[in-house]
């Protein structure tokens, strides 16, 4: 029996790439260096802040560790300052979150954007009662696909690995649940395609946020 359901952010629950794309070409463009393309941004997300900026720099074929750490502290102020700028709930995820809520399941977030940014974004969408704990990358805690988060909520909500799904976009939110033995169910309206959730071994794979209830509720 499911009793719970942790959620990735950025891909699952919100749309971020338009925001991303713009903090990120935003901050760049202070150092000149071109925009780099919306879309791949759904490539350079996914295993925190200063990975999505390495990989952009990557992009443009850079290699600079002090101007690494500029643009990330810059990145990180602008986004904090102004969370929901082009910032979306994908279709379907608000009546997915309620109908879960309304039949009890506990629900929680582990992102790897930082926790100040991600708590703002859940509590603007969803308010403070919907989700009984929300976490996001913090000093000196392994970001995912290190399992540290997902043992940390199981513990919080005194909940057993296989009362537990993991929901996510991509290849390390799959791994990040197989990492803590959970099942792992990988969403497609997010930033990666099938064949990356297939090829990471997700239990199971969902078009839209309503096919997630009958694996909740079978």
């Amino acid at each position: 029996m499911i009793k719970a359901c942790i959620f990735d952010l950025d891909g699952t629950l919100t749309n971020t790439v338009r925001t991303l794309a713009h903090f990120v070409n935003t901050e760049t463009a202070k150092h000149g260096i071109p925009p780099a393309p919306v879309e791949q941004f759904k490539y350079f997300a996914g295993n925190g802040a200063r990975t999505l900026i390495h990989r952009v720099l990557a992009y443009h074929g850079i290699e600079n560790a002090s101007l690494e750490d500029t643009i990330l502290k810059d990145y990180n102020a602008a986004y904090d300052a102004n969370f929901l700028y082009l910032c979306t709930l994908y279709d379907g995820v608000a009546d997915m979150i309620t109908a879960l809520d309304t039949h009890g399941i506990e629900l929680a977030v582990l992102s790897n954007k930082p926790q100040p940014t991600t708590e703002k974004i859940i509590n603007a969408f969803f308010g403070t009662d919907i989700f009984s704990i929300v976490l996001g990358q913090r000093e000196g805690v392994p970001l995912k696909p290190d399992p540290y988060g997902v043992f940390e909520i199981l513990e919080k909500l005194h909940c057993k690995k296989e009362e537990c799904l993991y929901i996510g976009d991509t290849a390390v939110d799959v791994h990040t649940g197989q990492n803590a033995g959970l099942t792992t169910v990988g969403v497609l309206w997010g930033f990666r395609e099938r064949q990356e959730l297939e090829e990471a071994g997700a239990a199971y794979i969902i078009d839209q946020p309503s096919a997630l209830l009958p694996l909740v509720f079978p």
